[in-house]
């Protein structure tokens, strides 16, 4: 078990396993103890100063490149350096986090009621040409693959997520982006019948409308109302009640 001593730094237990290694390490990163462009102590001095093999050393160091909190670099200035997380490491750790978490859906749709109507203003606001054509394709596709419950349920969730992306805020991408698989594993049921996807498209429309014209007040409205109105449409008893355990 890792610990705090009376100094505020973390002590390491010697028989843990290379994930405790990695976590004292991240912890030291997001205390600001290593700041982003610090090198790590090399293999051998971590070996040393934890007393553990450098195969744990190693795992525990993948682990760190893998949530992109380090990069290895090569050469004669080789070595782990400290480096800012990237969306998708964050979005990877979120999903996660949800998958293996008892969610439910009715957490989800708190996350996006808090998300989607404010990303949807400022998607009218901040959106470039190449956003409203992708909104536009997705749109197209939806209308056009409504009758196929799973390929529809996608591009709902593809749908979204450009609208998101046309507001050009990373933190409200990054988070959408880390609940759509779970997004998708929620409606892409029998439940999600034909007559409420035909709903959808309804709202997807008038939203999409209101982006593509620039009316901010419109689409963070319009969006409200869809994201507030669809656990009423699928039935929260029915569908995915728990996400983590969704088939």
């Amino acid at each position: 078990m890792n610990r705090a001593n009376d100094d505020g730094a973390f002590e390491f237990d010697l028989g843990a396993r290379p994930a405790a290694l990695a976590e004292v390490l991240q912890a030291k990163i997001m205390s600001g103890t290593l700041s982003v462009g610090d090198s790590l102590p090399a293999e051998r001095d971590l070996m040393s100063l934890y007393s553990i093999s450098r195969a744990t050393v190693r795992e525990a160091l993948r682990i760190l490149g893998a949530k992109g909190l380090i990069e290895v670099k090569r050469g004669r200035k080789g070595g782990s350096y400290i480096s800012a997380p990237t969306g998708a490491a964050i979005s990877q750790s979120l999903d996660l986090f949800i998958q293996g978490h008892d969610i439910r859906f009715v957490d989800l749709l708190a996350v996006r009621e808090a998300i989607e109507p404010v990303a949807a203003g400022q998607a009218a606001r901040e959106r470039l040409p190449e956003d409203i054509a992708d909104i536009d394709r997705l749109l197209t596709r939806q209308e056009e693959l409504i009758e196929d419950l799973h390929a529809f349920s996608k591009l709902n969730v593809d749908w979204h997520i450009a609208v998101v992306r046309a507001s050009h805020n990373p933190l409200f991408i990054t988070m959408m982006t880390s609940i759509s698989s779970a997004l998708y594993s929620a409606t892409s049921r029998d439940e999600f019948n034909l007559e409420t996807r035909r709903i959808v498209m309804k709202a997807h429309r008038k939203i999409s409308e209101a982006i593509m014209t620039g009316d901010p007040d419109a689409a963070s409205r319009r969006m409200k109302r869809h994201v507030t109105s669809y656990a009423e449409e699928l039935d929260l008893d029915l569908v995915a009640p728990h996400l983590g355990t969704a088939e």
